[in-house]
């Protein structure tokens, strides 16, 4: 049996290497980002997909965590360069060329060596300030 970290690890390798196969996410996971709740696998994928093509070599990176039991709480970091088009519910984004890093902060919940959820936040008003979209 996995501890919650060893699985968000796994995300993480997962999601930095562009290999969605390895990605421990449940068929029935649910994603809640600010950018709203995403159902199931091939959703929570999507949703994960629009970062890896917008930031073709974007990777996340865990700075501390806390866990109980099947739940963990996980501050980060997002680096990447915006070289790719970035889908949104405002349209898409064509790529800005501009460096962000930004912190996130996300609570997980897993099932032995699944993810089963993960409420993620993240400062929306700086990672588009970052990207020259928002005033500063």
């Amino acid at each position: 049996m996995s501890n919650a970290r060893d699985v968000i690890d796994n995300h993480i390798t997962a999601f930095n290497s562009r290999t969605p196969s390895d990605e421990p996410w449940s068929e029935d996971a649910q994603l809640v980002s600010p950018g709203g709740v995403f159902t199931g696998r091939e959703q929570v994928l999507e949703f994960l997909s629009v970062f890896q093509t917008a930031f073709s070599a974007g990777t996340l990176s865990i700075i501390s965590s806390v866990e109980s039991g099947d739940d963990a709480s996980v501050e980060g970091l997002f680096d990447g360069v915006h070289d790719g088009p970035l889908r949104s519910p405002s349209g898409t984004v064509e790529a800005t060329g501009k460096s962000v890093s930004f912190r996130w902060s996300a609570t997980y919940h897993i099932d032995g060596n699944t993810l089963l959820s993960e409420h993620l936040y993240f400062d929306q008003l700086d990672f588009l300030t970052q990207l020259g979209l928002a005033g500063e």
